[in-house]
């Protein structure tokens, strides 16, 4: 992916920056070298030293709104332009770089399971949490994605499912035995769907129709947050922004939960969560070396 400098810099100009600020942006601008945003990057990009500051953070956001606004003209898909407003920019603090990770809890998830109405969406909850899948991967299932023939031996069992994600590129997720029956039991609902349908969108032959499928489904999970009172609003409606969250929390409330719970190594969580690497995994850590610290100041 590359970006122009000129029109980057035309994009500041247009929303009445003042010319220093812009000149900074700029400055981190050409220090973004990677060739691609995404969270390794960004993450990356924030953890050297000198981009530990509030300014460099500034322009990733703005870098990060460019690229979700002129997607097609820098030759991104949808699932690309997704999975770039799905980067999260840790908040700084002084010196150190502090990544804030947003999770829920599995009581939390199940009050907002009781804020979803419909089937489909209680299913989709459920299957973004346990598969740690990103939105659009979700999109993308279809009922030939499932393990049945398998599965079916034993129900008890922990069932797969085979995702896409980044670039196409397949990966299993592993359910457990009573999702997967409700699975089934949604699909049913759904009429004779071929084996190649997708479950959760119409149809999946143009980025327009996973998108429509992303942006419904955002909606509805932030509604269901709300009424959660997991996120919160002000007296005039508004979404107090340190309490927002989206669907992709439910891939950290995965990687958090496997962690801080079932003490996996680091390796298979970046299996289970489908990273290309293990910088992205690392974040789920911080909070396990916290209760570790605990647990020996206790004993000490």
């Amino acid at each position: 992916m590359k970006i122009s400098l000129d029109k980057f810099e035309s994009y500041l100009e247009n929303k009445n920056l003042k010319g220093r600020t812009i000149q900074e942006y700029i400055y981190y601008f050409n220090k973004f070298t990677y060739g691609s945003f995404d969270q390794e990057s960004a993450s990356k990009f924030l953890s050297e030293k000198s981009n530990r500051n509030g300014i460099a953070r500034s322009f990733l956001i703005n870098l990060q709104k460019f690229i979700a606004l002129h997607h097609r003209e820098l030759g991104l898909n949808h699932d690309q332009r997704l999975y770039a407003l799905e980067v999260e920019l840790p908040k700084l603090s002084g010196r150190k770089k502090i990544r804030r990770i947003k999770f829920l809890t599995l009581d939390q998830i199940k009050l907002m399971e009781q804020n979803l109405e419909e089937e489909k969406h209680k299913v989709m909850l459920w299957l973004q949490y346990y598969g740690g899948l990103r939105t659009g991967e979700l999109m993308k299932i279809k009922v030939i994605s499932f393990n049945w023939g398998k599965w079916k031996k034993d129900t008890k069992s922990w069932g797969e499912c085979n995702v896409l994600g980044k670039g196409d590129k397949e990966r299993p997720a592993f359910l457990p035995g009573w999702l997967m029956i409700r699975v089934r039991r949604y699909i049913k609902t759904r009429g004779s769907l071929a084996l190649n349908s997708t479950i959760f969108i119409r149809r999946y032959e143009k980025y327009k129709d996973l998108e429509g499928g992303s942006t419904m489904w955002q909606r509805t999970f932030k509604k269901a947050a709300i009424k959660a009172g997991i996120i919160k609003v002000d007296s005039g409606g508004k979404v107090i922004e340190e309490t927002d969250i989206s669907p992709h929390i439910m891939k950290h409330s995965r990687g958090t939960y496997c962690s801080e719970v079932l003490n996996m190594d680091i390796k298979k969580i970046k299996e289970i969560l489908g990273h290309s690497s293990l910088t992205s995994t690392q974040i789920y850590t911080h909070a396990n070396k916290e209760n570790l610290k605990k647990e020996l100041q206790n004993l000490e």
